[in-house]
């Protein structure tokens, strides 16, 4: 090999010295070493480089990771690898050209591909087809020459956006409405959150996500309401990683609220007895004094200013100033009663009208109709005659229900009353006769307070006696309301 007039002699033999084996080699050789050492020291600079942020993919679609070597030159005669925890086996694998499947974890084989987006400039990707849930995570990319070799890290983020949410409902023994919110299909694990129709959010009761055989959540959250108010809910899932949710609003049947009412109402339910001292001439209570009578004949009793002189009705013992309170009363298939509640300090004398401006809130039956008492009287079309009626006083929140408990359906409320003072269960009758109307323990089943009366209509023919007359039986010394033997069979007519 010839050296250039005024090439310095001392590099010369430096570089002889240094290579010697190659010191009588032909022109030929000494360029392919020339080669490999201008290579060598290129390569001790070069570095492969992998994208900056997380390389995003949908389940089921195709993704790329891609990198390059940070100077143009080219890797078509490279070794290209990529893997994930181990060097091998791997993902994918290029030496010589050619792609060495033997290598190639099992999971992989046809779904990974490598696509040369500039292979002579040093630009490679390999492409995972039908990306599922396990390619999540990170990636390496290695590119090695003979026994120099470098590597860049690649964030695969898998995402699924799984189905639309759907929302069982059903209503407890308690009383209360239980929604499960369930879905499947999604990756990442995704978060519930469940929704009023104000944007306010409130916590599941209860949350599960589980595995399915591709990877991806199946999820189901639960929730109990409580508050009888709400009439509308949404359940909403969120893959925070896409940004991206997926919601459904169920509204609840006005039926079923009522029934959830109702049987919230029972866990109030209260023991409720009869208070002579307020009751008409004309009805005679039970001993047990859970019981009343209407009849034609009319009692003697003291003047006072609690007792009814005019409308036949009698009062319950307890007054109630706050709080939540449930009875029923069995009325079978008598005709003409009222019921409700009252104000402790209604008028009693005289036949001011029953109506929430007098302080009274009551249905009534009267002739073949049902009726709430308001000022111009509300018919009630009910599907059929209750045989025992349920009434759920809830001070604070102004509602007196009333529900049919022969099927559980509801039969009317005064909303959003704002009580003063004490109130008290109140029952009227507008006829006479046997027949028994009665209030029954929640937890004895119907027998319990009874009111008597029969088909003669009181309020149409009967003039009641004023109070200090005799009694139409001929009794002028009763001096206090007469108590009638309970009856083991006084319950269902």
């Amino acid at each position: 090999m010839k050296w250039r007039e005024g090439v310095d002699r001392e590099k010369k033999d430096e570089f002889d010295s240094c290579f010697s084996p190659w010191a009588t080699t032909s022109f030929l050789t000494w360029r392919q070493w020339l080669v490999r050492a201008f290579s060598s020291k290129i390569r001790a600079h070069l570095e492969v480089i992998g994208p900056p942020e997380p390389i995003l993919a949908i389940v089921g679609e195709d993704a790329e990771l891609p990198c390059h070597l940070s100077s143009n030159v080219s890797a078509e005669h490279m070794e290209l690898r990529w893997f994930r925890k181990k060097v091998s086996p791997a993902v994918f694998v290029q030496r010589d050209g050619r792609e060495q499947e033997g290598e190639q974890m099992a999971e992989y084989r046809g779904r990974a591909t490598l696509v040369g987006t500039n292979i002579t400039a040093g630009r490679v990707a390999v492409k995972i087809h039908r990306v599922k849930a396990s390619d999540d995570g990170e990636y390496r990319c290695f590119f090695r020459q003979e026994e120099s070799y470098k590597e860049a890290i690649v964030q695969l983020k898998v995402a699924a956006l799984g189905s639309d949410p759907y929302i069982h409902m059903e209503v407890q023994d308690s009383g209360e409405i239980r929604l499960e919110c369930t879905s499947v299909g999604w990756y990442p694990e995704p978060q519930v959150q469940w929704r009023t129709p104000k944007g306010e959010t409130f916590p599941s009761m209860s949350e599960s996500r589980n595995l399915d055989e591709e990877g991806l959540f199946t999820v189901a959250a639960s929730v109990v309401l409580r508050d009888t108010s709400t009439k509308n809910v949404s359940c909403c899932i969120q893959n925070l990683l896409l940004g991206q949710e997926k919601e459904v609003e169920i509204s609840i049947p006005e039926k079923l609220l009522e029934e959830l009412k109702w049987k919230m109402a029972t866990l109030h339910a209260v023991d409720v007895t009869l208070d002579p001292d307020t009751a008409h001439p004309h009805l005679f209570l039970y001993e047990d004094s859970k019981s009343v009578r209407l009849e034609d004949s009319r009692q003697k009793l003291p003047e006072k200013p609690e007792r009814f002189d005019s409308w036949p009705c009698v009062l319950g013992r307890e007054a109630f100033s706050s709080g939540r309170h449930y009875w029923e009363v069995e009325v079978g298939d008598r005709t003409d009663w009222a019921i409700g509640v009252c104000r402790e300090n209604v008028i009693k004398k005289g036949f001011d009208p029953m109506t929430p401006e007098n302080g009274f809130w009551a249905v009534e039956l009267y002739g073949n109709g049902y009726w709430a008492l308001t000022p111009l009287r509300t018919p009630l079309p009910l599907a059929g005659p209750p045989h025992r009626v349920g009434i759920f006083l809830d001070y604070e929140s102004g509602d007196v229900s009333f529900y049919n408990m022969t099927d559980g359906s509801h039969i009317y409320t005064f909303l959003s009353t704002s009580f003063s003072g004490p109130l008290r269960p109140f029952f009227c009758l507008w006829s006479s006769g046997k027949k028994p109307l009665t209030i029954c323990p929640i937890t004895d089943g119907p027998e319990g307070v009874i009111v008597v009366a029969d088909a003669k209509d009181l309020s149409k023919e009967i003039p009641l006696s004023p109070m200090g007359e005799d009694s139409a039986s001929g009794d002028t010394d009763t001096l206090h309301s007469k108590l009638i033997p309970t009856q083991p069979s006084q319950g269902t007519p």
